[in-house]
């Protein structure tokens, strides 16, 4: 009898129609996510008039988002160790989705923020398991460029958020079905396909086999099998009778509650997986803070520079805003066609990132392509400080920002390279909690020193990015088709 290991049986099978099945619902539920987190920036620029949003209203807005998510990152990525990735992502997607909705009917800022905390508590399982999800159908060598794959999915998010739309149907005195509340409800469509094409795939076999169930993980592998090698090639006909259980399963416990769960992390912290996980976890909440915690606001920052009128420094504009007392709620309460093509320039910029990191991964190391968009950023941050013609500053701003996002997916799949199956949507969540807390902390930097000291704000992500260069540093360089140990 022959026994193969589960990545050893992925390198047999390939990659085939369901593994194709797979990603393209992994891909929509990725821009269902990406809706959820940038959209905000373009819906409240448009509802503010409707719910008058000045700069601590938008910080307090990021901040009940990004704290949802990071209080209930690592309890999503405990279940989806427990009862599957799956079904995990089908339940909080769901869960997400109608709370989403909900809150695009609400009448006011804050009720509207409250059904924003609770959708963002569910956002972190879709967003966490479909990483793990896709990655475990994967075979190790593909499994980096795969998931820089996914990563197009933002750019694409990015550009479809930006449909414009002028539409006011009064319902009842102030209240109103405008262009803003149906943009929110578009953003759920992907959701919706991803859902559906979840309910026809399988659940990952790595999963089945971390949890003691080798005869389930053995039947999804043969659907994958048949998919990719035709209905009458079997496993056994390639040779594999059987599949080598993992080297580690979960540690069996008596206790329960937080301390179960604790007791079940533990293991994340202890050599070798600690170094990896600590300098993972810390370069995530940078590029967090600078992708996500500054994306949300160039809308806003855009829309002030159509309302001045002039060419100046990104700085000198937001000043000159503030000196005339330009607000949101006093400017026009509709996206004008700039800032939407900023979103737009945001989107396809992001997917040419994504395609320069595919054709880079020809020729170089994961290392490198993360050094490279990190000294991108460093020298997009600092082209703000003196450009001024405004195309030149939505580069500067696609250049501080884009490459860090960018950086994202590519950063966590060290992450899962270095984690054991068992561990790993725990280790995932962790570390995309720290990130979270990155985008709350940059959220809340941004909007109450905005108007402070402009330069001092938009350096101080300079600073960060140069902290991820030096993180990234101390990683060890990875073979050109990758090891199980390395990066």
């Amino acid at each position: 009898m022959v026994e193969y290991s589960i990545d050893d049986a992925l390198n047999v099978i390939g990659f085939g129609r369901l593994h194709y099945l797979i990603f393209f619902g992994c891909f929509t539920q990725q821009m269902f996510v990406s809706n959820e987190q940038f959209g905000i920036s373009l819906v409240i620029v448009a509802a503010s008039c409707d719910y008058y949003v000045d700069e601590h209203r938008m910080s307090w807005l990021m901040v009940a988002t990004f704290a949802a998510q990071a209080c209930s990152s690592h309890f999503m990525g405990y279940q989806a160790d427990k009862i599957g990735r799956r079904k995990l992502m089908l339940i909080a997607s769901m869960s997400c989705m109608t709370a989403s909705f909900i809150s695009s009917l609400m009448p006011e800022f804050w009720s509207f923020l409250v059904m924003r905390f609770i959708m963002g508590i569910f956002v972190p399982g879709p967003g966490m398991a479909v990483l793990t999800y896709l990655s475990e159908f994967t075979k190790f060598k593909l499994r980096p460029k795969v998931i820089n794959f996914l990563y197009y999915a933002i750019g694409v998010s990015l550009m479809y958020m930006a449909g414009k739309q002028d539409i006011r149907v009064k319902i009842h005195k102030n209240y109103a079905i405008t262009s803003w509340r149906i943009l929110m409800w578009l953003q759920l469509v992907p959701g919706i396909v991803s859902c559906i094409i979840f309910t026809c795939t399988p659940e990952s076999p790595k999963y089945y086999l971390s949890v003691g169930k080798p005869d389930k993980a053995y039947a999804v592998l043969e659907k994958c099998c048949r998919s990719s090698k035709g209905k009458d090639v079997t496993l056994k006909s390639l040779g594999i009778d059987s599949l080598r259980p993992p080297e580690t399963y979960a540690l069996e416990t008596t206790k329960t509650g937080c301390a179960r769960v604790w007791e079940e992390t533990k293991p994340i912290f202890t050599p070798p997986i600690l170094k990896p996980m600590m300098l993972i976890t810390v370069t995530l909440f940078l590029l967090f803070a600078t992708g996500f915690g500054l994306t949300v606001w160039i809308p806003r920052a855009l829309k002030w520079g159509n309302d001045i009128h002039k060419e100046l420094i990104l700085c000198d504009m937001i000043d000159e805003a503030h000196a005339k007392n330009i607000t949101f709620t006093e400017s026009p309460c509709h996206l004008s066609m700039r800032t939407l093509h900023a979103s737009i320039y945001l989107g396809a910029c992001a997917i040419l990132f994504s395609v320069l990191i595919t054709v880079l991964f020809v020729w170089t190391h994961r290392k490198i392509i993360l050094l490279l968009m990190a000294s991108l950023s460093v020298a997009g941050g600092l082209m703000l400080n003196f450009v001024k013609i405004h195309e030149l500053v939505i580069v500067g701003c696609v250049f501080l920002t884009v490459p860090a996002l960018s950086s994202i997916r590519l950063a966590l799949s060290v992450l899962i390279d270095a984690i054991p199956t068992h561990l790993r949507s725990k280790a995932v969540s962790l570390a995309t909690m720290f990130g979270r807390v990155g985008v709350l902390v940059a959220s809340m930097y941004v909007g109450y020193t905005l108007s402070w000291n402009c330069f001092v704000t938009f350096n101080m992500f300079v600073v960060f990015m140069t902290g991820v260069i030096l993180l990234v540093s101390f990683l060890p360089f990875d073979g050109r088709t990758g090891s199980r140990t390395a990066l």
